[in-house]
């Protein structure tokens, strides 16, 4: 009867042990990569922003995924090898906010486990802030959406700085704004069509390229004005979308003891 007993355990063992092997490795190892932690800001250019974290051992190294509104879809945009704790994202928009979230991933076997994704850091380019006046009364969020919690209701007339642009999960146009609370100053977000214009922030770039022509419209058919040397000091009021698809700034430039005012190409032209 023991032996028989004996018999019926050893072959219940040897099938648990079967389904242990056959079970993807990432059932176990997957809670042995813990989320990102220490997620923060560092240099920020009027194009560029640098993130770093605090390091992890014994993995393949970091997924960062980011999106451009706090609830939006989180796209990944970068994997970084380990012993690389830190990223600069360039090519980004003057004055608009970014969203990051960063995870470890580890390669075994055939199969990619990946850890807990970081907190969400917010982080947003370098640009001129502008005082503006709140239009209707409003409310001040903690982020952008109607979905997240009230810090505040501003009269109108209310003065407040506008740091750098957003948007909502349905893609509307949101600021990030600093107000007065008392003696001191918080920060939230407002729909921007709640905000009155205000003076449109403006930026110094240098030309990039020999000989630069600026235009009278956003067209590489548009007229020329004047054609700008390497190293020219341009002040960028605005930037739009061209007829070619590509990025063209609003710029104005004293030339030859002229001041004069047109379009140029972006990609010419470094923010300063």
């Amino acid at each position: 009867m023991k032996k028989q007993i004996s018999k019926k355990l050893c072959f219940t063992l040897l099938i648990l042990f079967t389904l242990f092997l056959a079970l993807p490795k990432s059932t176990f190892a997957a809670g042995k990569l813990p989320a990102v932690k220490n997620l923060k800001c560092g240099v920020t250019t009027a194009n560029s922003i640098n993130i770093s974290w605090t390091p992890q051992y014994g993995i393949s190294g970091y997924q960062i995924y980011r999106a451009t509104s706090y609830d939006g879809t989180y796209q990944k945009i970068k994997t970084v090898s380990v012993g690389n704790n830190a990223f600069c994202n360039l090519k980004l928009q003057t004055g608009r906010e970014y969203y990051y979230r960063v995870r470890a991933y580890k390669k075994q076997g055939g199969s990619t486990i990946t850890g807990k994704f970081s907190k969400t850091l917010s982080a947003h380019t370098r640009c001129a802030s502008r005082t503006a006046s709140i239009r209707v009364r409003s409310n001040i969020r903690k982020h952008a959406g109607i979905n997240h919690p009230v810090l505040a209701t501003l009269n109108p007339g209310a003065k407040v700085t506008v740091i750098c642009a957003t948007s909502d999960k349905s893609g509307s146009a949101w600021s990030r704004i600093s107000f007065p609370v008392g003696n001191k100053k918080s920060v939230g977000y407002i729909r921007t069509d709640l905000l009155t214009a205000g003076q449109a922030p403006k930026h110094t770039g240098i030309v990039t390229a020999s000989g630069l022509r600026l235009r009278r419209t956003p067209s590489t058919t548009g007229r020329i004005i004047a054609t700008l040397p390497k190293g020219t000091k341009v002040t960028i009021a605005s930037q739009t979308t061209g007829t070619d698809g590509q990025k063209w700034y609003n710029i104005s430039v004293k030339l030859n003891r002229k001041n004069l005012k047109g379009y140029a190409a972006a990609r010419y032209i470094r923010v300063l």
